[in-house]
């Protein structure tokens, strides 16, 4: 009896995730939130050629698409579907309800289905790398989850190595983030011949597409890794130093927010924001955690040194681990291992206490009600950062009418820095307007020709003989 309702309240569980993760998609999609890297994307819609793989070819010979072929299919057919349709695109973050499928799915195999369900949850909701769940672009991040969830199911559950490997192979190709997490399926390998058989095949398989083939069929093709940057210890140095920042300060200071913000929730988000925490309490009040201690002792070791070795991408390219803006894109592989550390680690260490299940479940009902609360808050400040530049620009637009502006260079002035850093409905920095690639599309939807009128932030471009001031809601001319 206590079987079936555990196996009932689970089933809940797992109907509220689908039911958030896609309140979340439905939020984004209605209010057409588009920031930064999705500018690119979007703007192009309208200039697609009426040839598909004309248009291919062309969307993947490109330095962004042209190491990422398998993601790089997936968004350009996107994008060619879009183009009579700019609803279409906003389908691409529909990859991340199905990673959460995929990650549920495996997790089930290899843990019992109620730990699969709580991992999917604290996943859907994690404040790291929040931009893989609210961009169509980073799809591909959530294309290389899928896939690597895929090969570790085949490496350790179906133990076919070949299977396996193509699975991390499309994982790399998709986004090179779980690269160096290459050692884990080698590690789920058992036998050596099979360990040295899935080396060469995905190594080999990388090596000779990105050395040989990429640079031979696409005129612009681009070598992302930086090993030199290896040996630059002073920029080694900030790289650890950003990490720890990351998970000891601006982590917690991303859940402080996210509870400052519960005032700005409507109805329906207090109400899951309530539910979801109360079900994971019942799954685990009962759940027997005891016997398997050693288990989750190696649980937790495997999965914070996967989190090290997924922060070595850092080391060979010139990004830095972040939680804030769109910065934080290439955390999907930390977001997962980090999730899972988080579970083992409060059952291992409670265990150790020799606290029994319903302190356990206390505690992750806990950590579940701060996640989604921070996470809604990020969704809203996502939706607000879009609101916000486009207000920028419709009130520039009135502005260049009401100084006869027709053509030029224009920069815009409104404290970005300052703006990210104390606005209130901003959670973890979303980005503003602030790279000049970005204004384009924000032209064309507010009434400016991008083709006369090119707009600049004033801190990318110092010497603007045009400059508009944004400040208190009102635009006006500097002179």
């Amino acid at each position: 009896m206590k079987e079936k309702i555990g196996n009932n309240y689970l089933l809940f569980l797992n109907i509220l995730v689908v039911v958030y993760s896609f309140y979340v998609f439905l939020s984004v999609f209605q209010e057409r939130a588009i920031l930064t890297d999705d500018l690119a994307g979007f703007y192009v819609l309208e200039s697609v050629p009426a040839s598909y793989f004309s248009y291919l070819y062309t969307f993947l010979d490109s330095q962004i698409m042209a190491a990422r072929p398998v993601s790089g299919i997936v968004t350009g057919t996107l994008t060619f579907l879009s183009r009579n349709n700019d609803s279409v695109y906003f389908l691409g973050m529909l990859f991340f309800p199905l990673s959460l499928m995929a990650i549920y799915w495996v997790g089930s195999k290899i843990l019992s289905k109620e730990l699969a369900g709580l991992m999917t949850l604290l996943y859907s909701c994690s404040l790291i790398g929040t931009s893989i769940q609210f961009s169509t672009i980073m799809l591909n991040s959530n294309l290389a989850t899928i896939f690597f969830a895929l090969s570790i199911y085949y490496a350790y559950i179906r133990k076919s190595i070949l299977i396996s490997s193509l699975f991390f192979i499309a994982s790399v190709f998709s986004y090179e983030i779980f690269l160096p997490l290459l050692l884990l399926p080698l590690f789920l390998i058992k036998e050596n011949k099979d360990r040295i058989i899935f080396a060469i095949l995905t190594l080999g398989t990388i090596f000779i597409f990105r050395k040989i083939i990429q640079p031979s069929i696409f005129v612009h093709s681009y070598q992302r890794d930086e090993v030199s940057k290896i040996f630059e210890y002073k920029r080694v140095v900030f790289v650890v130093m950003c990490a720890v920042k990351m998970f000891f300060r601006d982590f917690f200071e991303g859940i402080y927010k996210g509870i400052l913000n519960v005032r700005r929730m409507n109805i329906f988000e207090i109400a899951l924001s309530l539910a979801i925490p109360s079900v994971v309490y019942k799954i685990f009040s009962n759940y027997d955690f005891k016997g398997k201690e050693q288990d989750y002792k190696k649980l937790m070791i495997i999965s914070f040194i996967c989190i090290l070795i997924g922060l070595s991408i850092y080391f060979f390219s010139s990004y830095i681990p972040t939680l804030f803006g769109f910065e934080n894109r290439n955390l999907g592989a930390i977001r997962l291992f980090y999730t899972l550390f988080i579970i083992f680690g409060v059952i291992y260490l409670s265990l150790k206490m020799s606290w029994q299940s319903r302190t356990i479940s206390v505690f992750f009902a806990g950590i579940a009600f701060l996640f989604i609360i921070t996470n809604i808050s990020v969704k809203s400040s996502w939706i607000y950062a879009s609101k916000f530049n486009n207000e920028i620009f419709s009130k520039l637009s009135v502005a260049l009418k009401e100084n006869n502006i027709k053509a030029g260079n224009v920069c815009v002035d409104y404290d970005v820095f300052n703006e990210i850093k104390t606005n209130p409905n901003l959670t973890l920095r979303e980005p503003l307007f602030y790279k000049s690639w970005e204004s384009p599309m924000l032209c064309k939807v507010n009434g400016i020709d991008p083709q006369k009128i090119h707009v600049y932030n004033v801190e990318t471009q110092k010497d603007c003989t045009i400059l508009f001031q944004y400040k208190n809601g009102k635009m006006n001319r500097s002179k």
